[in-house]
């Protein structure tokens, strides 16, 4: 039997929430991660109402450690868990840096290089088969499978005829099998292509494949077709990344696939939760042999710079740090960056809550998918 760990400072978990089936699987993956960590720390489950009301979280479940709230309305994995616990009960800031580096290269070393699943939403037209292409080139180097998505709405009448969503339908077919034929021939190293037709709203149907599919990335265009197709603009890609904790790769309108050789990651001065939150970033970077400049526009005297976290969670990529000191708009600093060191890629962190949305008084991510001169590969942090 090995030795259990008892930490010093008497550490505190709390399990916020009333029961529910995320509640559970939460503190199933919780008592999982403490098992396999040796960890003998009590948990403490908060479920009266009016304690909960005290805790400043948007939703439950909720976990907190030491008093500081780490996920809420999310259940991470028992790995990403394990990670998180081993940081914050561990001792001083540099072992803190250093176990969760090693961590973090355990667990994607664990996981390897894989990107299983790839989805694709579609409308059929040049700039969807344009992220078709390019998600082509992705899952070759990974050995993926892509789902190709159309969705369709009928919005009936009185005087509708039936048939015209079996018409919708019989056409989208059409579209899908038409799209197989050009790009099959194209897939190689393991990769495969299946197709899906959804009857719904495009915003919801592809968030909740997304979030049932154990899909590893989104790739859509941002600019789409009209008539009988559901129009896919940009707003139905914003209103995606929104609405999935799933990456999103978004490819700009015209954009013709580039081998990724330079990555932009333009980073704000908050911390990521977890490994999970770039590891698509580093599973791309290392299958390309890609650069990644991380770009920070220093806002001043209350900026509190890169977080050391991102150089953590980046171990095992090329990676080099750029500080700018420019009052310009961030969105219009980024794309310059972009432009300056010709990145075939740019990242960004999406938060509920950040300096970024502040900058703007809207989503910074939400009004780079619009003018972005390079694909645009959002990934999601709710911790």
């Amino acid at each position: 039997m090995s030795e259990e760990k008892r930490w010093n400072g008497k550490p505190r978990i709390e399990l916020l929430g009333i029961g529910s089936l995320k509640h559970r699987q939460l503190k199933a993956n919780l008592f999982q991660a403490l098992s396999d960590l040796s960890l003998n720390v009590p948990v403490r489950e908060v479920t009266d109402i009016d304690e909960l009301m005290r805790y400043e979280v948007a939703g439950i479940p909720a976990l907190a450690v030491n008093g500081q709230v780490l996920f809420q309305q999310v259940v991470p994995s028992v790995e990403d868990l394990s990670i998180v616990l081993k940081v914050l009960l561990s001792g001083s800031v540099n072992q803190k840096e250093e176990m969760l580096r090693q961590a973090a290269m355990t667990g994607l070393n664990q996981k390897g290089n894989v990107m299983k699943n790839i989805l694709v939403p579609t409308d059929f037209s040049r700039n969807a088969e344009n992220a078709l292409l390019y998600a082509a080139e992705i899952a070759n180097k990974f050995g993926s499978r892509i789902t190709l998505l159309h969705t369709f709405k009928v919005y009936s009448s009185a005087g509708m005829f039936v048939s015209v969503e079996s018409y919708m339908e019989k056409d989208a077919a059409e579209h899908m099998l038409a799209a197989a034929e050009r790009v099959e021939p194209m897939l190689s190293g393991g990769a495969t292509l299946e197709s899906k037709i959804v009857r719904g709203d495009a915003v919801p149907v592809i968030a909740d494949l997304a979030e049932k599919g154990d899909y590893s990335l989104i790739i859509m265009g941002t600019q789409g077709a009209s008539g009988l197709k559901e129009i896919f603009t940009g707003s139905t890609a914003n209103g995606v990344m929104k609405n999935t904790r799933t990456p999103v790769l978004a490819i700009p309108n015209g954009y013709r696939y580039q081998p990724i050789k330079t990555i932009v990651f333009a980073v704000d001065e908050e911390g990521i939760s977890h490994p999970g939150i770039t590891s698509v970033l580093v599973k791309i970077a290392r299958a390309f042999e890609a650069k990644i400049h991380v770009f920070h526009q220093d806002l001043g005297s209350r900026d509190d710079g890169i977080d050391p976290t991102v150089d953590i969670f980046l171990d095992g990529t090329d990676h080099s740090f750029h500080y700018e000191l420019d009052e310009q708009n961030i969105n219009e600093s980024i794309n310059s960056f972009v432009r300056d060191y010709q990145a075939n890629l740019l990242c960004m962190v999406r938060r509920r809550r950040g300096f970024l949305e502040e900058a703007f008084h809207v989503s910074a991510t939400t009004r780079e998918v619009f003018d972005s001169p390079a694909p645009l590969l959002i990934l999601q942090d709710e911790g």
